[in-house]
């Protein structure tokens, strides 16, 4: 199992993008949070996000964020670079270009891996509101996959969605990639916000995070995905703020995550993210396992111990350690 998080801090609201002035990164602090968050696990994500495109509406969030991932990589730290398509009008060869620059990129840092789009079974802002979405994607993969064995880059692709399964959703996304790439995908994403947007009683959270990593399974494999695919959590978090408290936060981020891991079906688990936007009591900002001022909220320790656990837990049962 490797953990990761997003390290990054978007100049808006996170739910509908609006403008809101936040606190910039500051990359030592950043650094220190990482490093001790990863402690002593092998491997771990840095999930960042750059965009093809300012949106069909301009938005805060339609730029890199962390600006500079290449900084954060390092000992056992890997970036999972989402090429988002927030393009305005169809354009699936300038996404094809972006994509092979993405992949190039993630392969100078020391490898990881490439999400071609972010949400596309999502409206505006996300990815799905951008016209000509899927077969942009389409094209995305393709190159993808050819910049990656041109170069011998160490480098995953895949694609993900958020929420539950859809099958029509995926039948027309795995129609537009076509059988023989849907097959060479490295990894299915899943975003999943257990209570975020829709209140879930705490005792059923568990059972209804395993439902989502079951339905994209059972979904994608009727639609001709191997079994075989790992199946990655690309995000989840819960917020504070408002009526949001930080020690329910760390109980709903170790219950999901815990029963998702129990599942055995899903291989990398990715947070989002690790500081606050804003730490001002508007929940949509405050997703973060630190406060905007980098002081640690109650579930960052709690993570923190759960990464240490994997860790000595696959260390072992390596072969030969």
């Amino acid at each position: 199992m490797i953990f990761g998080i997003w390290p990054g801090v978007v100049q808006g609201d996170l739910v509908d993008l609006t403008p809101m002035e936040c606190h910039p990164e500051d990359p030592r602090r950043m650094e220190d949070a990482l490093r001790t968050l990863q402690g002593d696990a092998e491997s771990f994500y840095l999930r960042c996000y750059r965009h093809f495109g300012p949106g069909v509406t301009p938005h805060p969030g339609a730029r890199r964020t962390p600006a500079d991932p290449g900084r954060y990589a390092g000992p056992g730290r890997l970036i999972d670079l989402v090429a988002c398509y927030q393009s305005a009008v169809p354009d699936p060869a300038g996404f094809a270009g972006f994509v092979r620059r993405s992949v190039r990129d993630v392969a100078a840092w020391g490898g990881g891996k490439v999400q071609v789009g972010e949400e596309p079974n999502a409206p505006a802002p996300q990815d799905g509101g951008s016209p000509g979405c899927l077969e942009a994607l389409a094209a995305g993969v393709a190159a993808a996959l050819d910049e990656r064995t041109r170069h011998g880059a160490q480098v995953h692709v895949g694609v993900n969605a958020a929420g539950p399964a859809d099958p029509g959703f995926w039948a027309q996304l795995l129609t537009a990639i076509g059988p023989d790439n849907a097959g060479r995908l490295d990894y299915l994403g899943l975003d999943l916000f257990p209570d975020v947007f829709h209140p879930i009683p705490e005792d059923r959270l568990g059972a209804g995070a395993r439902f989502l990593v079951d339905r994209l399974r059972s979904v994608t494999a009727e639609l001709g995905v191997p079994e075989k695919t790992p199946i990655h959590v690309t995000e989840t978090g819960w917020p504070t703020g408002e009526d949001r408290d930080e020690d329910k936060q760390a109980r709903v981020l170790s219950t999901v995550a815990r029963a998702i891991l129990d599942t055995g079906e899903v291989s990398v688990y990715e947070f989002f993210g690790l500081r606050d936007g804003r730490t001002d009591g508007n929940w949509r900002t405050g997703f973060g396992l630190l406060r905007e001022d980098y002081t640690p909220k109650p579930a960052y320790a709690e993570i923190r111990r759960l990464i240490a656990q994997q860790a000595r837990h696959d260390k072992a049962f390596t072969p030969g350690s």
